[in-house]
C-alpha cells in the first residue's frame, strides 16, 4: 500500500492516515514524503521541518504502530513518486481532498502498462464529531506552521515591550534589600 504527503509536524491527522495505511497492509507500506522543491509555495514554509526530520518522524511512528511490515519511506519530487514505477504496489491510500490525485496516478500507471491501484479513501480529520469538508476546520500542518509563525511574531514583539511595572518592581526590591 502506498501513500504520500508532506508530513510536516507529524500530527493526529497524519497518524490516522499512516495507521490506516499500515492497518490495511499485509506486507509493505511505501510512503512518499514531499521534498523541499515541491514545497516552495507552502504557507509559512520558513517553519517547515527539514525533509530528513519529516522522514524520520514517519518511520519512527510506523515502526512503533505496526511491527512486522516492510516500510519504505522515501523522498518524492513529484506527485507520483514510486506509485508509477513500482509494479508490486496494489493500493493507494488517499484522503477525500487528494482523491483526484489517486485517479491521476492510475491514469499514469495505465499509460505505463501497469495495473491500476485500488484507491482507499479516508475522510479529512476535523476537530468536530460531525464530518466536515471545510479545509479551515481540518487538522493541518499549515495551521501548526501558522501558529508557530504567530508565536514567533509575538515573542519577537514582546522582546521590545517593557512591562510597565518592571522599573518600579526593580526599584522596590532593591530598596527592600537595603
Amino acid at each position: 500500500v502506498a501513500l504520500g504527503g508532506t508530513f510536516d509536524h507529524l500530527h493526529a491527522g497524519h497518524k490516522i492516515l499512516l495507521s490506516m495505511t499500515a492497518w490495511i497492509s499485509s506486507h509493505r507500506v511505501v510512503c512518499g514524503v514531499t521534498d523541499d522543491a515541491m514545497l516552495k509555495t507552502k504557507k509559512f514554509k520558513e517553519f517547515m521541518e527539514p525533509l530528513d526530520k519529516r522522514i524520520e518522524a514517519v518511520e519512527r511512528f510506523l515502526r512503533i504502530f505496526k511491527r512486522g511490515l516492510v516500510y519504505e519511506v522515501v523522498p518524492i519530487s513529484d506527485m507520483y513518486g514510486p506509485t508509477i514505477t513500482d509494479d508490486k504496489l496494489e493500493a493507494l491510500m488517499v484522503s477525500k481532498e487528494t482523491l483526484k490525485g489517486g485517479g491521476m496516478v492510475n491514469q499514469e500507471r495505465r499509460n505505463r502498462n501497469l495495473p491500476p491501484l485500488t484507491i482507499e479513501v479516508i475522510n479529512v480529520i476535523s476537530p468536530t464529531e460531525t464530518q466536515v469538508d471545510e479545509v479551515s476546520l481540518k487538522i493541518s500542518s499549515t495551521f501548526i506552521r501558522q501558529y508557530l509563525s504567530e508565536q514567533a511574531s509575538n515573542s519577537h514583539s514582546n522582546k521590545f515591550v517593557e512591562h510597565p511595572n518592571a522599573t518600579q518592581a526593580t526599584t522596590a526590591s532593591s530598596e527592600a534589600a537595603h
